[in-house]
């Protein structure tokens, strides 16, 4: 207790802390305020050209008597409208435009600060700030400026925010596109000038864009955005101010150093854009990714007898180690029941495994039919697809694609409770004189699709042994046509007795 009272209270005994306390508020609020707009119209470079801009004007403003508010007011508008004025008479880009006119007015106002130097007057404080030393003028003009600040944006909410998000439909709609334009830049002057004292116009730029930035990273909607955005400013602004007295350190960096730990933090926590987060979320995607792929190949294996936990992991290209993690896993949702090195499959865990079938072939039929790929190419795009797709994403895929029986490759698209297997046995086991038809190639390998389907085996094919190799190679007719077949393709082709009309899917 006493610690905070020494960390928190002690200093407010002091009249410049109590104006500094009050002034990092008002310039933590105003420009967290204007930050979510800088941000939103992309304008975070103007802030920093604007910022810059005012130095000639408070030098101007110092060497004619006049108030540091009318110097920098004046250069910062002009500053835009020369931006603009590049902008729409010369091919220059707008962010060419804004660093010529910025570096240009910068160096103008070095030029004439060296000259008021001469004169043993240091301006060195409004180029960074200096918080503890604001007098009750400054205050007030603070509070006056950001007074109009807030004021303006609250009466002109909506279209500001229809403006920045869209200046085409803002147009569309009769919005005065021009008035919004120059009135937003008008506000981004006055709050520089405003934070002036605070935090020097070089460092208001990490002020104008970076509680924008946090807030942006935590949420999607403008009105949570601009509360998100004041707290961060607000926070940042005072806590800056403590670390500084008690630190005895530059107030005004202090502050910036404070917003930019807080945006760091965001944007490594954020639950929707955080590194963090998102590392998280893609490796629960693989994980579960991996959890499928054991689960069907489980499947597969199971139907052929062959389902141990070696085969399954050797099929997947994984280690033991992993393969029973992974089947511990299935076994705590009801998907497998493991016993003596075999994976049974639950009923459940049977269902889901021909729920990732029929979404597989689904998607092989849509990216060939829809999608314009050969059969050759679909196989790993569907792959990746099948754990995408919910079971009511694949009913719509049935229902687009006409309710089909077949993938490209000929194996059946099962529907709720059948079978996904063919019974089929390969080209290779044939015998000299039978007649066949393809009715499944395996679709694995793209070498492999393509030379099967430049010999013209493909599902619906015709085919008739002529002769075997002692090397297994067949000499085959395909639909009226002699093609020799390797081993490497016959094992690969499944056929069925020939019968009715040739299918060519």
């Amino acid at each position: 207790m006493t610690a905070l009272y020494d960390l928190f209270v002690n200093p407010m005994q002091y009249a410049f802390m109590q104006r500094a306390l009050l002034a990092s508020l008002l310039v933590g609020t105003i420009c967290a305020v204007l930050s979510c707009y800088l941000l939103v119209k992309r304008w975070a470079l103007l802030g920093d050209a604007i910022s810059h801009s005012v130095l000639p004007g408070v030098a101007f403003a110092y060497m004619a008597g006049l108030p540091f508010f009318t110097g920098a007011v004046a250069t910062g508008m002009l500053t835009a409208l020369g931006i603009s004025a590049v902008e729409r008479h010369t091919r220059i880009k707008e962010d060419s435009a804004m660093g010529i006119m910025f570096t240009g007015a910068f160096a103008l106002g070095f030029v004439l600060v060296s000259r008021i130097r001469s004169k043993s007057v240091d301006l060195f404080h409004i180029l960074f700030g200096n918080v503890l030393g604001v007098f009750d003028a400054d205050l007030i003009l603070t509070a006056a400026t950001g007074a109009v600040v807030l004021a303006v944006v609250f009466a002109l909410y909506k279209e500001l925010q229809l403006w920045t998000f869209d200046p085409v439909a803002a147009a569309a709609m009769g919005l005065p596109s021009g008035v919004l334009h120059y009135t937003l830049m008008l506000l981004l002057s006055m709050t520089i000038v405003a934070s002036l004292q605070t935090v020097g116009i070089v460092l208001v730029v990490a002020m104008l864009v970076t509680p924008g930035a946090v807030a942006f990273l935590l949420t999607d909607r403008m009105s949570r955005m601009l509360g998100i955005a004041v707290a961060v400013g607000v926070v940042s602004a005072l806590s800056g101010l403590f670390l500084s007295y008690h630190l005895n350190v530059a107030s005004g960096a202090t502050m910036v150093l404070v917003a930019t730990v807080v945006f760091a933090c965001a944007m490594l926590l954020s639950p929707r854009e955080g590194i963090v987060w998102s590392a998280i979320r893609r490796r629960r995607v693989v994980y579960l990714t991996a959890l499928e792929d054991f689960l069907k190949q489980a499947y597969v294996l199971d139907r052929q007898g062959e389902a141990t936990i070696a085969a399954v992991a050797e099929r997947l290209g994984t280690g033991l180690r992993q393969a029973r993690s992974a089947l511990r896993r299935l076994a705590r949702e009801g998907l497998a029941d493991p016993s003596d090195g075999v994976v049974r499959l639950t009923d459940a865990g049977r269902a889901r495994a021909q729920e990732l079938i029929r979404s597989h072939r689904l998607w092989e039929r849509y990216l060939v039919d829809a999608g314009g790929l050969s059969w050759a190419e679909v196989h790993a795009e569907a792959e990746r697809l099948e754990h995408l797709g919910t079971r009511e994403l694949a009913a719509r895929l049935d229902e687009v694609l006409g309710r089909p029986e077949h993938d490209p490759h000929g194996a059946r698209i099962p529907r709720a409770g059948q079978d996904p297997e063919l019974r089929a046995e390969p080209l290779a086991a044939r015998r000299i004189g039978d007649t066949v038809e393809v009715a499944e190639v395996e679709d694995e390998d793209p070498d492999v699709l393509r030379r099967l389907d430049e010999k013209g085996m493909r599902p619906g094919a015709r085919v008739h042994v002529l002769h075997r190799r002692q090397d297994g190679t067949l000499r085959v007719r395909v639909d009226g046509r002699e093609e020799e077949i390797d081993p490497a393709l016959s094992d690969v082709v499944l056929t069925r007795p020939a019968g009715g009309t040739s299918r060519n899917l």
